[in-house]
């Protein structure tokens, strides 16, 4: 092979290489096989208590953590529960709500639905998440996934797993 045909194949693969890399960058962290991993500390911030008269329950909870490789995160979740029906016995409930995630490349916004039921350390909360790509930003605009979460309530802790498919990676 002549210098010249090699010299321009190394120059090709060194600008595909550095593209890759570039591109990597710019649409932020890789999230390892779509799997998504993140978990929180929560503190409460707002309640509106219609348990009395309407069975409902609402609040806005604050928190920081981690998400996967996307590194930390702020949170707010907005939760409505139905503390009149008891899905899993006595003292449970269901919950519906919006958590907002946010790390340096985006936000994420996730649509949870969750059963609330008692267990020997107190009130633990099990459900599904879906992702909001429409309204989601940065890396996570257009996004789409969903998955499990578990919140310990007396301790105030969350963890998500799942599946987030960024809209930049192939399917």
């Amino acid at each position: 092979m002549s210098r010249t045909i090699r010299t321009l194949l190394v120059a090709t693969t060194l600008i595909a290489v550095a593209s890759g890399v570039a591109l990597g960058s710019a649409t932020g962290a890789s999230n390892a096989g779509n799997r998504f991993e993140a978990s929180f500390k929560e503190s409460n911030a707002a309640v509106v208590n219609r348990i009395a008269d309407l069975g409902i329950f609402q609040l806005i909870n604050t928190g920081t953590g981690t998400v996967g490789a996307f590194g930390p995160a702020t949170l707010v979740l907005a939760m409505s529960q139905d503390r009149s029906v008891t899905p899993c016995g006595p003292g449970s409930w269901t919950n519906a709500g919006v958590r907002r995630i946010v790390v340096a490349a985006g936000v994420l916004i996730l649509r949870t639905t969750a059963y609330v039921c008692q267990t020997a350390a107190g009130p633990v909360a099990t459900g599904r998440w879906r992702v909001d790509g429409q309204s989601s930003t940065g890396v996570f605009a257009g996004a789409r996934g969903s998955g499990d979460e578990t919140v310990h309530i007396p301790t105030a802790t969350s963890t998500l797993s799942g599946k987030l498919k960024l809209a930049h990676e192939d399917d």
